[in-house]
Parts: C-alpha cells; structure tokens; sequence
C-alpha cells in the first residue's frame, strides 16, 4: 500500500530532522578531531620528558657518585688522618648531617639564603631579558602567553617558595630551637633548585622558538573557536575575543618578520593562519548561532569598521567572519611583501587556495567566495605595482583553485545544486581572470594577458573532458580574452593568445570536437596569413615540455604533444590562402637542391 497524501509531509520531516541528525554527528566529530588535534598539540609544544629529567639524573648522579668517591677516600684513609675522620661510617655521616649545633647550622643556611637568592635572580633575570628581545622581535603577546604558561609558573614558584622556605628556616634559628629537619629540607630544596636551573633554560628557549610561539598563538585561537558544550560554550564574547587576537598577533608576527626580512618566522605566521582556518571551518557547523554575531567590540575594529551595514550583515548570514578577519590578515601582509619578500606573496596565494580547496569540500561556498575574492585583490594590487612575475605566479594558484572546483564538482555529481554551485564559481573565475588581462593589457602588461589566456585555456580544457555544462560559456570567456585589442598593432602584440587558442583547438580535434575548433578558426579568421604560418612554425618545432628557467610551473606553455602537432595541419588546412609547412619546407629543400644558374663569362 502507498502512503496517504497526508502522511507525505510528516515523511519530509522526517527526512529534515535525519539531515540535521547527521550534520550534527558529522560536526561533533569534526570537533572531536579538532579538539584531539588541540590535546596533541598542547602536549608536543612543552618540552619532552627526557629534556627534564635527563639533565637532572645526569648532574646529580654525576655529583653523587664524586661525593661518594670522596667519602669513600676518607674511609680509606681515615687512619692516615690525625683527626675527624676515626669511626667513620655512612650512620656517622647521616648524624653530622642531622645533629648539627647552632653555629654549623647558621653557617649552613646562611650560605643556601645567598645561594637561593642567586638562583631566583639569575632565572628571573634571563628569563626577563629573553622574554622581552622575543616580544620586540615578533609580538609583545609573548609577554602574556610566557607568564600564563603552567610550567614556567610552577618553576618560578617552585625557587620562590623554597626562598622564602630558607629565609624562614634561618630567621627562626636561635638558642632555644635547632630546626634540624629544615637544614635538611632547606639543603634538598637547594640541591633541586640548581638541578632545575638548567632544564628550566632549556624550557625557556625552547619556548621562545618562532615555531613555538606561532603554534601556542593558533592552539589558543583554536581553543576558544572549536565548539564547546557547558558553561565555557556560553562565553561567546570571551572565545570571540581569543580567537581575534590569535589572529591579530599572528598577523602582527608575520609582519613584523616581513619587515626584518626574516623569510622563515613570515612563513611559519602565514601558514599557521592557514591551518587555524581551515580548523576552524571543519567545525564551523556545530558552533551556536550566537558566534556568527559580530559584536560591537569587533564592529570597532580596522578590518570591520569601514565596511557597511549591509556588508557586516551579509557576513554575519554568511558566517564567515572569522575567514574575512584571516583573509585581511592576508591582505595586509601580501601588500607588505610586495615591497619586501615577494616569495611570502606567492605563500599567500598558496594558502588562500588551500582555504578555499577547504570550504569547496565542506560545501561552504560562501568561504570560498571568500578566497576568490580576495585573490581578486591579490591580482588588483599586483597589477597596480606592475608586477609581472607575483602576477604570473598567483595566476597559478587561481587556476589551480578553479581546476579544483570544476574537478569537486564532478565528484559530488549527485547533488546537483551543489554540483552547479561550484562549476558556476569555475566559471567566474575564468570570467575575473578575462577582467584582469584587459587591465593588464591597458596598463602594457602584455605577458600577463598571455599567462592569463593559457589558464582560461587549460580551464576550458578541463571543463570540456570532464563534460561540465558550463563548457560553452568557458570558451566564450576564453575567446573574448583578446578583446580590449582595439588596433591591429595591438592585436600583433597578442599573440601569444592566438598560440593558447590553437593549443585548444588541438585538444577539440584530438578527441572529436570538430565544431568547437571551428570555432576558435572563426575568431582567428582575420588574422593575417604570415602571422599564422609563423604560429604554426613556433608551435611545431618545440620540443621540450619543460621551461628553460626556473619558474613554479615548471612547464612551457606553447609545448603540444605529438597527438596535437599532428591536428596543427588539420586545423590551419581551414584557412584559406595559407600553404601548409610541410609545402614550405619541401620548396625549400627542392631549391637547395637545384644546380646555381650559369653566370655569363665575362667579356675579355
């Protein structure tokens, strides 16, 4: 039997309420996972138990065995002595050491007071003046972060309290009371005190390591922004407030770096603020609505404070916040490196696609508007600075993101909203990257248009083997890259677009596609004949796949396979009044061969 009409509604709310059951399953194990990565984190950043423990077994043992070597000596040679050492056995020793009278135990606790307040100096002070060239060097957050840290507490606490413990002991020394266990007790809190010192600066140093310090500032940001249930989870405010400033003070690292030329501590801020957001967006799902709210603390800040009212909504429904606050982070310090490390701008566009790579598998398109928009200001203020090599090589990472995307599209063929989403995105991209050559072009960044027609080129490829619907719009994007050429003289200066648009075509009659290459013939039909023989000869006769110079790509971009050189004939066949090469080269070869005309002898 069927269902009836009226129970069709009360099956859809069941299917909703299984969906949201399984979000929330799939979301508290993400947390999970955070939360274990946070756990694993927070005991690998202390130092191991062996740089502990080692350091002290080694120089009280080392100590040990001289002291009794030592005692062991004066037995042995005890009847050697004139006096003091008669009888002498270990109940012996341990009597002096506990019966003493009032004079060896002022001497003794006198000298541990001095000793003590030597060593609570010596670890206060280098501790200090550490602590304080580290916060000048990278963020005066590391102030905070060094005296909030449980073992550096428990050490400075621990030679305080056995300070004080001496300082006690001694001022209640007299005639009337012999504190014979706290001369003891005050010894071995010595002994341990000097122990300590020496793994206590090994724990400082090692605290204060760049790497260190970025991964204790991303696990307090990953802390307050990882779901939580209870009390803690209710303190919106307060868990907003950490996570901003773990993103503030990483940010203010890297720039800091940036502006000593410090390539290495830059980078490790920069990929720490990529790994704190694509953490946080894992678990983005299970956290309360109320953490979407941008509060008016925030409001206040420079990365929200000039935007408007709708803007600040739109991210609040949007819930990506916190990635715009990331991504700002990235902006400012990709403006920076321009003028300073170039390489930390090409990290940048790195990691913006790895964030966006991260929200286009979670389904979070709204974050991966994000990143494309934000390498739509990377390509502004590239081209702005006329900066043609951070230009080529963040092309590079736009292509690969949108690549990714139509590749994440297919794989998720069921869900054909979602599907749609993301070749939609592709899509604009290959649309931005056509904006940007006409600005290039206008500002006589040639090679730029260039670059950018062989991305849209290989998009429009990957669209077309992978059977996207949005294929025919790519090659109308990837066709109109040459547009803002307006002269002839302009239009010779392109042609390395006519190379990327043959280069395609090839591909079309490769695998059947013959209509989609006369369509590429159709906008090159007005191209002057020379100037496609002369693409065709270029085309031809490369052979090597891999570029001469060092560059990330690594590949030349006129390279075509044996397979595409052998539809270059096919596809110029199509114009007419242009002899094939193969006719060129024959002429040739045939003339060379010829015997040179007879010249007339000269008249005597």
């Amino acid at each position: 039997m069927g269902e009836r009409p009226e129970d069709e509604p009360r099956a859809a709310a069941r299917q909703q309420d299984d969906e949201r059951e399984r979000e929330a399953n799939a979301a508290a194990t993400l947390a999970g996972r955070t939360v274990g990565l946070l756990v694993q984190f927070r005991r690998s950043a202390g130092l191991p138990g062996a740089t502990w423990s080692l350091p002290v077994l080694m120089i009280s043992g080392i100590a040990s065995i001289i002291y009794l070597l030592s005692f062991w000596l004066d037995i042995a040679t005890a009847s050697g002595h004139r006096q003091g050492n008669e009888g002498v056995t270990f109940l012996a020793l341990f009597d002096t050491i506990l019966d003493q009278d009032v004079d060896q135990a002022r001497n003794t606790l006198g000298g541990l007071g001095e000793v003590m307040a030597a060593v609570l100096g010596l670890a206060l002070t280098v501790s200090s003046i550490i602590v304080q060239l580290a916060a000048t060097r990278f963020t005066p957050h590391i102030t905070a972060l060094f005296f909030r840290a449980r073992t550096n507490l428990v050490i400075l606490g621990f030679f305080v309290t056995s300070s004080i413990y001496v300082l006690w002991v001694n001022f209640s020394l007299g005639d009337h009371y012999l504190p014979h266990w706290g001369v003891l007790f005050s010894m071995l809190l010595m002994t341990a005190s000097l122990l300590l010192l020496f793994p206590y600066f090994a724990y400082v140093f090692n605290f204060l390591d760049p790497e260190t310090i970025v991964g204790r500032i991303m696990y307090d940001g990953l802390a307050a922004a990882t779901p939580l249930r209870g009390r803690a989870g209710l303190a919106t405010d307060t868990r907003q407030m950490r996570a901003v400033e773990a993103v503030e003070h990483l940010a203010n690292i890297g720039l800091n770096a940036l502006q000593q030329k410090d390539k290495g501590i830059a980078s490790e801020a920069v990929d720490a603020l990529c790994e704190y957001g694509i953490r946080y967006g894992e678990t983005k799902a299970a956290m309360r609505q109320e953490w979407h709210r941008i509060a008016s603390w925030n409001r206040q800040s420079p990365d929200f404070v000039s935007l408007s009212d709708d803007a600040v909504d739109d991210l609040r429904k949007r819930g990506t916040w916190l990635e715009w606050k990331i991504m700002r982070q990235y902006q400012m310090l990709f403006g920076e490196g321009l003028g300073q490390i170039k390489d930390t701008c090409y990290l940048i566009a790195i990691d913006t696609r790895r964030l966006g790579e991260a929200a286009g598998r979670r389904g979070d398109v709204h974050a991966l508007d994000l990143a494309i928009k934000f390498f739509n200001t990377y390509l502004r203020a590239t081209l702005n600075a006329s900066d043609i090599r951070t230009a080529y090589n963040i092309l590079h990472q736009y292509r690969q993101l949108a690549e990714f995307v139509l590749t994440h599209s297919r794989e998720i063929a069921s869900d054909v909203e979602r599907r749609e989403g993301l070749e939609h995105r592709a899509l604009q991209i290959a649309r931005f990257m056509r904006y940007y050559s006409a600005v290039a072009y206008q500002r006589g960044l040639a090679f730029v248009t260039e670059v950018i027609a062989h991305d849209v080129c290989a998009l429009c490829q990957l669209a077309f083997i992978q059977r996207s619907r949005a294929h025919d719009e790519f090659l109308s994007v990837f066709l109109a890259v040459d547009e803002h050429a307006e002269t002839k003289e302009q239009e010779k200066s392109l042609r390395g677009v006519r190379r990327a648009q043959t280069k395609l075509a090839t591909t079309y009659l490769m695998h059947g596609a013959e209509h989609h290459a006369r369509r590429i013939q159709r906008d090159m039909a007005d191209e002057p004949l020379d100037r496609l023989r002369s693409i065709w000869q270029e085309l031809e006769s490369l052979e090597s796949r891999e570029f001469w110079e060092v560059n990330d790509r690594g590949t030349n971009f006129d390279y075509l396979s044996p397979e595409q050189k052998n539809r270059l004939e096919t596809f110029f066949g199509w114009f007419e009044g242009l002899e094939p090469i193969a006719s060129i080269r024959a002429r040739m070869t045939t003339s060379a061969l010829l015997p040179e005309p007879s010249r007339p002898a000269a008249a005597k």
